[in-house]
């Protein structure tokens, strides 16, 4: 009997690329889990730091430097709250590692969002006023806001929730005071409660 070594060379090749298609898909997936892994674990390590005696106490700090009898203290461009940088800080390493995809920006949201957006609208002026010497350093935290903004916007469009709404300065005020009362401890806020950032951000978020 005659081999065809033609039709034998033919099929090795298929069995060849099917296999080498299936190992590369494979591997894909080893890699998406590794890199889903990863994120978790950046993310706890980011949330110890968060919740550790040291963090805590700086995030007390600037509970203490923003309130007083009468609620917010004033501040200026020119003479900001000093202590609001360690706590803006660490938000714009949690945005760079969100850039650099080392962590998931929903992830990020779900953890760390209830806690950043009163800061960060306390703060809006420092981070965002193109007068503001600390404007372009927080450029990244500028960014992962909006994104998380639009996450919650998402949330509250199906709660059929007040999505428009700002952070009032009362709101701000009882962030603080949870910050002073409850020594660092997590809180599981309701998020339809939570107040969103204007319409004219999020136009502007779009348009980056």
């Amino acid at each position: 009997m005659t081999i065809n070594w033609e039709a034998v060379q033919a099929v090795a090749t298929v069995v060849l690329v099917v296999t080498s298609a299936g190992a590369i898909a494979y591997a894909g997936l080893q890699l998406r889990h590794e890199r889903a892994y990863r994120a978790v674990e950046n993310l706890e390590k980011q949330l110890s730091f968060f919740l550790s005696e040291k963090f805590v106490a700086v995030r007390r700090r600037l509970a203490e430097a923003r309130l007083d009898e009468a609620g917010l203290k004033p501040w200026t461009l020119e003479d900001p709250p000093v202590n609001v940088f360690e706590v803006l800080d660490f938000y714009e390493h949690l945005s760079l590692l969100v850039k650099k995809g080392h962590l998931d920006i929903y992830d990020v949201w779900h953890t760390f969002y209830e806690w950043a957006q009163p800061v960060y609208v306390d703060m809006q002026r420092l981070i965002e006023d193109e007068e503001s010497a600390y404007a372009e350093h927080y450029k990244d935290l500028q960014r992962m806001i909006r994104q998380m903004d639009e996450i919650q916007m998402t949330k509250m469009q199906r709660q059929k929730g007040e999505h428009w709404a700002l952070w009032t300065p009362e709101r701000i005020i009882e962030h603080y005071r949870y910050e002073l009362e409850a020594g660092g401890r997590p809180r599981r806020v309701r998020r339809r409660h939570q107040t969103q950032v204007t319409a004219t951000r999020l136009k502007d978020a779009g348009g980056e």
